[in-house]
């Protein structure tokens, strides 16, 4: 396992209720450069799930209730898709600094918010309250616009979905299995062993896919 970072935080899980789930957690990481980071996000009626993988070892999901009133229903996919990139980020640049990073989304209205606010944009999706949360906390899309604007060496690019990308399957598969602890169909104290297993899984398939090309 490569060195981590004092920055980097320990696995958790956090249960309230059945209304969250988050898991965060590291495997063994690829030496590679760039980092490659996935993310992905499920989107329910009111539910809301995001999961990532980088090879750097970082994987995590997390998946809450979403009020309907608070964003559109179209625009809460971006905001979600967003969110996954925003976790996942947070903990790489972390764990990692200074080194460079390439995230790969799968959907390009969120690929188009992050090359915006690269270039120094900062408009935000239909509906998105950019106002201060609780005790003084910035939102999430604020903090993930300040990243991309001045992290150096971040870049994003378009992962098709769904065409056997072993990252981008981990990741879609993550946030699916923290909307499906939060409905009860998957047991919260399994969420510990399966992200591990999935993540580690996915990251040795990625690593005989780049040894066959």
């Amino acid at each position: 396992m490569g060195r981590r970072s004092p920055l980097a935080r320990p696995p958790r899980l956090v249960r309230r209720g059945r209304r969250q789930v988050h898991y965060e957690g590291a495997v063994k990481a690829l030496r590679q450069r760039p980092i490659v980071l996935a993310t992905d996000a499920s989107v329910a009626a009111d539910k809301v799930g995001t999961g990532y993988l980088a090879t750097s070892g970082e994987t995590g999901l997390r998946a809450h209730v979403y009020p309907r009133h608070l964003v559109r229903a179209r625009a809460r996919v971006v905001v979600t898709e967003l969110r996954a990139v925003y976790w996942g980020l947070r903990r790489v640049v972390a764990a990692h600094p200074g080194q460079p990073v390439e995230v790969r989304v799968d959907n390009l209205a969120a690929l188009g918010f992050l090359h915006e606010w690269q270039n120094g944009g900062s408009r935000m999706p239909d509906g998105y309250e950019t106002r201060l949360r609780a005790r003084g906390r910035r939102p999430s899309l604020v903090e993930l616009q300040m990243y991309a604007e001045h992290t150096p060496g971040l870049t994003f690019v378009h992962e098709k979905a769904h065409v056997g990308n072993p990252l981008n399957e981990a990741a879609d598969f993550l946030a699916k299995l923290g909307l499906r602890s939060l409905r009860g169909t998957v047991p919260a104290t399994e969420i510990p062993r399966l992200v591990p297993l999935w993540a580690s899984g996915a990251l040795a398939e990625y690593r005989r896919s780049r040894n066959r090309n």
